[in-house]
């Protein structure tokens, strides 16, 4: 039985037919016509190699590798073009591309390709168990062409591999304080290390310290026997992120910074002293000097914090990435829910830009979301946007408890909801995401509309 598997993507299926031909036999070969079908098969039969064609009809080539890329960044793309243009194979190379065959394919050519992209895959493998552990590689880019992006991107290259300095990430809600956090990691640090993450507000007073440090055995009641490593030590070699650091009970600010500050941390219930190796972010929605003003953030943590501060400015103040950020969601959710939108109508545009974006790239995420799953079109048009609102009035939400009513109305959000219900599979989940609405309200809608079971 073959022991790699190949994928490959070309919209000619006598293409197909001869590479499977040529390649059965010493490889298990699968075949796509198109990006969404690639990206699915990436998943579902997780292949070594993928041979992509350049051209394809529903997304090119060059762009398609930035998402194959994502799903597995071990995966190697030999890229297969009709014509050698140096331009556009240099920057597949750049984009990840192990190397690329000129149509026709010579058989004796391609052999010798996937064994060598094959033998150095499996150097890659070896030495990666060498200096590390396994663990998920990706890369997570910042979109945008502001001269706000381009400043953080300048701060986060500059960091570098040297982790001694924290790094404070504030800016609203939906920004891409988290996005920023792992391009740093990831991209511009390219720490050995794991990214590890911590939602400060999900960690109880009583469990701080073992979360974070760790326990040795018989440390409490109820502790696990052979005692549990805490984050810190998880994250060594790379970095702790310490998400809402704003919403830390001023008891375990303080155990904090005696760890900024020494780099040296001990197990709950135990006494031997183990050193602080990764980097650590915090990010914050609030304004910690107001905080530290009323007292609820510690003065001396803000500082041990603040060497390294870098600001992610609301999406309103970079209008410039309003578009950039849009055309990339409507790329990726295309290929996600099987749709053709090719671009924005002009006064869509117009309604994207003048907009106030509360919820900042996240919001404009969701709409877009939204709008390819529910809608056919290949445009995004502006009765699309409807609710989006102008800059000076209040963003769009679902008025689950409207004062009169109508029929109408009720019209509207059945419809709704049963289309939304039907693009997610009956995924009360994914589907309460979409719509903004609460889950359990949600079930109620489902149940008063004789919907489904919920």
């Amino acid at each position: 039985m073959p022991e790699s598997t190949v994928l490959v993507v070309d919209d000619d299926r006598s293409i197909l037919t001869a590479l499977r031909m040529t390649l059965e036999g010493d490889y298990a070969v699968c075949t796509a016509e198109t990006g969404a079908e690639a990206l699915r098969l990436l998943r579902d039969r997780e292949p070594e190699i993928v041979l992509l064609d350049i051209g394809l009809p529903d997304i090119s080539g060059i762009d398609l590798i930035e998402q194959i890329k994502s799903i597995d960044s071990e995966v190697v793309i030999i890229m297969v073009t009709a014509v050698e243009e140096t331009r556009m194979v240099v920057k597949t190379l750049k984009l990840g591309a192990y190397d690329y065959l000129v149509k026709p394919v010579d058989a004796q050519e391609l052999r010798l390709t996937l064994q060598n992209a094959l033998e150095t895959r499996s150097l890659k493998d070896k030495i990666r168990r060498i200096q590390k552990p396994k663990i998920e590689q990706y890369r997570l880019e910042l979109i945008g062409r502001s001269p706000q992006v381009r400043a953080m991107i300048e701060i986060a290259k500059k960091l570098g591999p040297n982790v001694e300095a924290p790094v404070l990430i504030t800016g609203e809600t939906g920004t891409g304080k988290g996005v920023l956090a792992r391009a740093i990691h990831f991209s511009f640090s390219e720490l050995p290390g794991p990214f590890v993450p911590v939602n400060c507000t999900a960690i109880t007073h009583d469990l701080f310290e073992s979360e974070l440090f760790g326990y040795e055995r018989g440390a409490f009641t109820g502790a696990k026997s052979e005692g549990r490593i805490g984050r810190f030590e998880e994250a060594a070699g790379g970095t702790l992120f310490l998400d809402e650091i704003g919403s830390m009970a001023l008891s375990a600010q303080a155990k904090l910074l005696g760890v900024l500050d020494d780099r040296v941390f001990h197990r709950v219930g135990g006494n031997k002293s183990r050193r602080v190796s990764a980097r650590i972010i915090a990010a914050t929605n609030t304004d910690l000097e107001k905080a530290v003003a009323t007292g609820q953030f510690r003065s001396d943590l803000f500082f041990r914090l603040n060497v390294v501060k870098i600001h992610v400015p609301p999406l309103r103040e970079r209008v410039d990435d309003i578009i950039p950020l849009a055309e990339h969601f409507i790329s990726f959710f295309n290929l996600k829910y099987g749709k053709q939108f090719g671009g924005i109508d002009p006064d869509a545009e117009k309604i994207l830009q003048d907009y106030s974006w509360p919820g900042n790239v996240r919001e404009l995420r969701n709409i877009l979301e939204r709008i390819i799953l529910l809608e056919n079109g290949t445009t995004i048009l502006p009765r699309y946007l409807s609710m989006v609102k102008s800059a000076s009035e209040t963003p769009f939400f679902l008025d689950l408890n409207p004062a009169e009513p109508s029929l109408e109305y009720e019209e509207m959000v059945k419809r709704l909801i049963q289309e939304t219900l039907g693009k997610t599979g009956g995924n009360v989940l994914e589907a309460s995401r979409l719509l903004n609405m609460p889950a359990h309200k949600l079930r109620y809608r489902i149940k008063k509309y004789d919907l489904g079971s919920g």
